[in-house]
C-alpha cells in the first residue's frame, strides 16, 4: 500500500452530516505540487494523443471527487502554431492499489477547453458526475498535442519525487486502457523528476442532495419549493453544482439530477 501523501490541504473542516448538501461537506484538496511549476512537457518528435496522470491516496471521509484542476504549459509549437485545444480530465482507480496506471479503471470524466492564463495558474474541470474512488486511485489529463508544443506543467519540488507522476503517448484516446499505451513513462524514471500540477477536490457524497424538507426520504414538491428558497436566499445547501461558493445554472442542474435520481 502506498503511504499517505502528505500534501492534502483541508479546505473546509465540516464533517458529512446524516443528510449532507453537497456545500456543507468537508472538501479536501489533493494535490502533489506546491504551486509552482519550473518546466513543461510534450512530444518533440511527433504528434501524439498525450495523458499525464498523478497518484493519490484516498482521505478517509473524502473518497468522492468533484472537480479537476490543472496548470498548463502551451499548445503551441516552437514555431508559433496553436496545437488542439480540447482537454479532457479524469479520474482512474487503482483496482490493486499497487500505484501503477497500467491497469487503472476509468470511473468518471469531464471536458473543457485549454485557455492561456499563464503560468501556475489552475483552470477548473467539472466530472461530468462525481466519482467515487477508494486505496488508490488516479487523476489524469489528456489532450492532442502537436510536435513541440509542452502542454504538462510540471513542478520538479513535487511530492514524490517523480515516482507518483505517469506520462503516456498514444495514436488515439484509451483511458480506458492505459496499458496498451506504446509510450509509458514513470517520471520517476526519467530526466524530468517532478510532480504534474494536476489536482483534484475530493469530499463525501451526499446522501439525497434533492430532499430538502419534511417528509425526509421523500421527493415531492416541497423539495421543489425548499430547493428555490434556499437558492434565492443563497443558502449552502442549494449549492449542488461547481463552482462551489457561487449559485447559478449548475446549481439548478444538480438539484434536478438529484432530484430524478431519486433517494437512496
Amino acid at each position: 500500500m502506498n503511504p499517505k501523501l502528505l500534501f492534502v490541504s483541508i479546505v473546509a473542516v465540516l464533517g458529512c452530516l446524516d443528510r449532507p448538501s453537497r456545500a456543507s461537506d468537508a472538501l479536501v484538496e489533493y494535490a502533489l505540487d506546491d504551486g509552482a511549476g519550473n518546466f513543461t512537457i510534450g512530444p518533440s518528435q511527433f504528434d501524439a494523443n498525450m495523458t499525464w496522470l498523478n497518484t493519490f491516496e484516498a482521505q478517509p471521509g473524502f473518497e468522492t471527487i468533484f472537480e479537476v484542476f490543472v496548470s498548463f504549459g502551451d499548445i503551441s509549437d516552437n514555431d508559433g502554431n496553436t496545437g488542439p485545444d480540447g482537454v479532457t480530465v479524469a479520474v482512474l482507480e487503482d483496482p490493486n492499489d499497487d500505484g501503477d496506471p497500467a491497469d487503472a479503471v476509468l470511473v468518471s470524466t469531464g471536458a473543457g477547453v485549454w485557455t492561456d492564463e499563464g503560468p501556475n495558474t489552475f483552470l477548473s474541470f467539472r466530472l461530468d458526475s462525481p466519482a467515487t474512488v477508494e486505496g488508490t486511485f488516479f487523476v489524469a489529463v489528456m489532450m492532442d498535442v502537436i510536435q513541440r508544443a509542452n502542454p504538462a506543467r510540471m513542478d520538479p519540488q513535487g511530492e514524490g519525487a517523480g515516482s507518483l507522476s505517469w506520462l503516456f503517448y498514444n495514436p488515439e484516446p484509451n483511458l480506458d486502457d492505459l496499458g496498451s499505451s506504446p509510450f509509458i513513462l514513470r517520471m520517476s524514471d526519467s530526466p524530468f523528476i517532478g510532480a504534474w500540477m494536476i489536482r483534484a477536490e475530493g469530499g463525501c457524497a451526499s446522501a439525497c442532495a434533492a430532499d430538502l424538507a419534511e417528509p425526509f426520504g421523500q421527493l415531492n414538491f416541497f423539495d421543489v419549493a425548499a430547493f428555490i428558497g434556499l437558492y434565492n436566499a443563497r443558502d449552502p445547501a442549494a449549492d449542488l453544482g461547481a463552482p462551489f461558493g457561487v449559485w447559478n445554472f449548475f446549481d439548478v442542474v444538480g438539484f434536478l439530477d438529484a432530484f430524478n435520481a431519486g433517494c437512496p
